[in-house]
């Protein structure tokens, strides 16, 4: 069975030689929630390259460096929220970046259960050096956009974490729903 592919490139259906058509592929290349992460993925593996051997940090636990760097005294649910990490993996980054030295637990006044966490200034001018190194990354990425597509690519990113935080909370069942119902 041969295939005529020159369309297929193009996100067409592709066509037997007979000219019957063939289901289009799920291309996973062209799903942007895909792209985005792939982007994402190889610039945290790129930045963790540089902070991990470093200092000794996870992924988790920079991004919770970062986290408590800008929203100091968060608690770690709060940060498990503003991080996108379940509570094992911030209760681990919290404990590395305490036994660091990046990071300080403080008990809540009312309620011992609580700590909120904030950096240390070792922490602090960690945070600092490893934010340049990624601004400088982001920089070299962004480097092929016009200021003004930079601009739109920020507000269309916002229009996306809109829909997405919307989507997530109408759940994956409303998801399964439009789709049968054809919406």
């Amino acid at each position: 069975m041969q295939l005529k592919n020159d369309q297929a490139d193009n996100g067409l259906a592709e066509e037997r030689e007979d000219g019957t058509a063939l289901k289009p592929a799920f291309r996973l290349d062209r799903w942007i929630p895909y792209r985005m992460f792939l982007v994402a993925s190889s610039t945290a593996e790129l930045l963790a390259s540089y902070y991990g051997p470093r200092y000794g940090l996870s992924q988790a636990s920079w991004r919770i460096l970062a986290i408590a760097g800008g929203r100091p005294g968060l608690s770690s649910k709060e940060i498990c929220h503003a991080g996108a990490l379940d509570q094992f993996a911030v209760s681990r980054g919290i404990a590395q970046l305490v036994s660091l030295g990046f990071a300080r637990r403080n008990a809540g006044a009312g309620d011992r259960r609580f700590s909120a966490v904030e950096l240390t200034s070792e922490g602090y001018k960690v945070l600092d050096e490893i934010v340049s190194i990624g601004q400088a990354m982001e920089a070299r990425i962004l480097e092929s956009l016009s200021e003004h597509e930079r601009e739109m690519l920020h507000a269309m990113l916002d229009r996306i974490e809109d829909a997405c935080a919307g989507a997530v909370a109408r759940g994956w069942q409303a998801v399964v729903g439009d789709v049968r119902s054809g919406g």
